[in-house]
């Protein structure tokens, strides 16, 4: 028969038929994994907790946004909230005391949820009580009191506490104590106050809806640590900028309750605009507060200057000032409203001096422009210094002390303020030297004023206190008119575009739809991946293709698996699909050196199990059956097995022949097939492979082709002792089985060697073993002549197709 050779271009080819086959053999394994992934999908879906996402944006007006209103009356009084950074304003967002204030604001100091059979849900706003808390007593943290409801007007609270998440819920720090653990379980009515060393609290009623519609009497409720929720509300909140180019901030959280987040972001929001709008206001007042203080002192003067000038007219009516000494007068007038406002700048500077000192925030610090002082370079270095306070803030809720960034930032602050106090310095320095040059001036006046008669000079110096002291009181009055409406129709600067509200009213997780469709394309992809992943790492053989990659030896038949309860299928099945693989291969040998009228046949495997006995028995009854007159040899004396499947004695056989202890006549032993006798392997010798190397054993086989027309040796595994490739250098056929998913590729290898170093010759290969129900039916082998068309019988074909149902896992 001519050798079945590929080349390695073919063997490289994807045989899709057969993959197809290959997946479909194992439906069931594709339909329990798809089930098996959808019920999981539908399991997390149900109990897993979804989450929701809201959002709102704000408006920040930027260093281009032109101000409103108090920007417009009160140049300056906005100064530290008009040109903001937008990377800041994220900072105050996510800060640590915005997220803090809001939920103390809202009030999420306790939790509410309805304990259900597998899991907790949060019912927000919905619970049929509220606890009140004893602010000044310890509670626990993070501790779950489980609620259930007997009526409207009773309870049962029970609840186990470790001492160690004891904290004080005014300062929320928690209380060190020993480890100890406490059970309480007890049975109150609403509005009775509970008090314990560990807890204090009041449930009183509230929303019985769940209770009356629902039936629902289970509940819990936990205390929380504020400063601990804060820190979990920052991790699911987020900002960002809508668009690159725009000062519109997008704030999202995501959480379990739809109320509960749009709540917090109603909150949140309306907290950072008042913080901007606090702020302004307060250096507004503190703005008002440094005026009122200038004007009690000027008032005072303005009031004595005043009751003078009015009782000297009174004693000297005719006298007037001349138009000559009015030009003197006038210029006196101007010279000392000068030195009045240096007096009055410098308070402020000196005021500033002290401030800048004593503290470490600048928020709160009246701004130059306030006052009237004008100074670019002044304003400038203050708005430079509130920036970095405002980077400080943001920085140590986000970062450690010793981080290099916040100390790069502290440095920047030092040098900042040593620069403005530098400049205040100098500035008030100029101030004086301007006061020295001021009263220098006055100083020539005044010689000019005392060459004039008495009553006139003392007229001029009384009019002269009282004009000064008006226009200061004046420039103050209308300061504070400023500053007063310019904090009336103070406005924050940022505005809240789109009010909280979800994103979509489906959750955001787990999303159902996403994960239904990765469940089903796991269903599929998972019985796929398990076949190319066992395919890959299992190194037996299973298909045809496997052989025919590995070596060109003629494959010359396949036998299916045996479900008999005998190993003698042919004698005891002649009709079942195993006896009609036999008879294929047994057609096929019948092309095999067919030159010879006897035929010597060797069958072997490369180790044990494989079932070359199995197929030495049955393919000698096979040749039995056609009349032609047949011996089966068992050469392997090493493992014998036939004797035991023919129910014969073993005393004698091959090995007592072959030490020359009996005749030949004597091992041959009758069997109740007409034309088939049996050798058996005898007692086994200490030296089997000597023993089958020895003459001996060629006068059997020579002695034997008088008489039989086919001899077949069951021979020891070629893979594992040397006695099969002895005994078969008298052998014209060479059968090797292989069994389906039991010889590794490595074995064939090691088979394919051999016949290319030329120790076999005349082989061919037998499949044995070949599961047709189970394992890619229809995909690779094949089954012989008439197999699947009909052509055999087979006994016990209701009891095969009633398939034990475990055997598909």
């Amino acid at each position: 028969m001519q050798e079945q050779g590929f080349s390695s271009e073919e063997n490289e080819k994807i045989d899709i038929k057969g993959l197809l086959y290959k997946y479909t053999a194992v439906w069931y394994f594709f339909l329990i994994s798809f089930l098996f992934f959808l019920f999981a999908g539908f399991l997390y879906n149900r109990y897993t907790p979804k989450k929701y996402s809201a959002s709102t944006s704000i408006l920040v007006k930027d260093e281009n946004t032109s101000g409103l209103g108090s920007d417009n009356i009160l140049d300056g009084i906005d100064l530290f909230g008009k040109n903001k950074n937008i990377k800041n304003e994220i900072g105050i967002l996510n800060s640590f005391t915005l997220v803090n204030r809001s939920l103390k604001k809202v009030d999420f100091r306790v939790s509410y949820k309805y304990s259900g059979n597998i899991r907790s849900a949060d019912i927000y706003k919905k619970s049929p009580f509220t606890v009140v808390l004893n602010e000044e007593h310890i509670q626990p943290a993070n501790t779950q009191f489980n609620i259930e409801l007997l009526s409207k007007d009773e309870f049962i609270i029970e609840t186990e506490v470790n001492s160690e998440d004891l904290f004080s819920p005014d300062t929320e720090r928690y209380i060190k104590n020993t480890n100890e653990e406490f059970y309480y379980e007890g049975t109150h009515r609403f509005g009775d106050w509970i008090k314990t060393d560990f807890f204090h609290l009041q449930l009183n009623p509230n929303n019985f809806t769940f209770y009356d519609n629902e039936n629902w009497s289970h509940f819990n409720f936990t205390i929380n640590n504020i400063d601990e929720l804060t820190e979990r509300f920052k991790k699911k909140l987020s900002v960002r900028e809508i668009e690159k180019d725009a000062s519109i901030l997008k704030v999202t959280l995501i959480g379990n309750n739809q109320n509960k987040i749009t709540d917090f972001l109603d909150v949140f929001s309306e907290l950072y605009l008042k913080i901007g709008l606090d702020e302004k206001n307060e250096i507004a007042s503190n703005t008002i507060l440094f005026i009122n203080e200038q004007i009690v002192g000027i008032k005072d003067s303005l009031a004595i200057a005043e009751n003078k000038l009015e009782d000297f007219k009174e004693q000297n009516p005719k006298l007037e000032i001349s138009q000559k000494e009015y030009g003197t007068f006038y210029q006196i007038e101007k010279l000392e409203e000068e030195r009045a406002i240096l007096n009055l700048n410098n308070k402020y500077y000196n005021s500033l001096k002290d401030y800048l000192k004593k503290n470490d925030d600048v928020s709160n610090m009246i701004s130059p422009s306030a006052i009237g002082i004008n100074d670019p370079l002044l304003n400038n270095l203050i708005i430079e210094l509130s920036q970095l306070y405002s980077e400080l803030e943001i920085m140590t809720q986000n970062t450690r002390e010793r981080h290099p960034v916040l100390q790069s930032i502290k440095s920047q602050i030092v040098s900042a303020k040593d620069k403005v106090l530098e400049n205040v310095e100098n500035i008030i320095v100029s101030s004086e030297i301007s006061l020295i040059d001021v009263n220098e001036r006055l100083a020539e006046f005044d010689q000019i004023i005392n060459m004039l008669p008495e009553n006139e000079r003392v007229l001029l110096k009384i009019q002269r206190k009282f004009n000064l002291n008006e226009t200061i009181y004046t420039y103050l009055l209308e300061k504070r008119a400023e500053a007063s409406i310019a904090k009336a129709g103070n406005v924050a600067d940022n505005k809240v575009l789109d009010k909280s509200r979800l994103d979509s009213k489906d959750p955001i997780s787990p999303n159902q739809k996403l994960l239904y469709l990765a469940c089903m394309f796991l269903g599929i992809f998972f019985p796929i991946l398990s076949i190319f992943i066992y395919d890959f790492l299992n190194d037996k053989i299973i298909t045809k293709n496997d052989i025919q990659k590995l070596t060109n030896l003629p494959i010359i038949g396949n036998i299916v698996h045996n479900d008999k309860s005998t190993n003698l299928v042919a004698i005891n099945n002649p009709k079942s699909a195993i006896a009609e693989s036999l008879r294929s291969i047994r057609t096929n040998i019948q092309y095999l050196s067919s030159e010879k009228t006897q035929k010597v046949i060797c069958i072997t495997s490369s180790v044990g199990g494989e079932g070359k006995t199995f197929c030495s028995m049955n393919l000698s009854s096979i040749f039995a059956y056609t009349n032609e007159k047949t011996v089966l040899i068992g050469a392997d004396m090493r493992k014998p097995k036939i004797f035991g499947d023919f129910e014969m004695s073993n005393d004698t056989g091959l090995s007592t022949y072959l030490i020359n202890k009996n005749k030949l006549s004597e091992v041959i032993q009758k069997t109740e097939i007409e034309h088939l006798d049996i050798i058996l392997s005898g007692p086994t010798p200490p030296n089997p492979s000597e023993l089958l190397d020895n003459n001996r054993m060629s006068l059997l086989i020579e002695e034997l082709k008088k008489d039989y027309k086919y001899i077949i040796i069951d021979t020891p595994p070629i893979g594992l002792v040397t006695d099969g490739l002895v005994l078969m250098k008298h052998s014209d056929i060479n059968l090797v089985i292989l069994r389906q998913n039991y010889t590794t590729k490595n074995m064939l290898n090691n088979i394919d060697n051999l016949h290319k170093d030329n120790k076999l010759k005349n082989t061919s290969l037998v499949i044995n073993d070949i599961d047709h129900q189970n394992n890619y039916k229809g995909y690779g082998y094949g089954y012989g002549y008439g197999y699947g068309y009909g052509y055999y019988e087979n006994e016990d074909d209701d009891n095969s197709k009633k398939k034990k149902w475990w055997k598909i896992f």
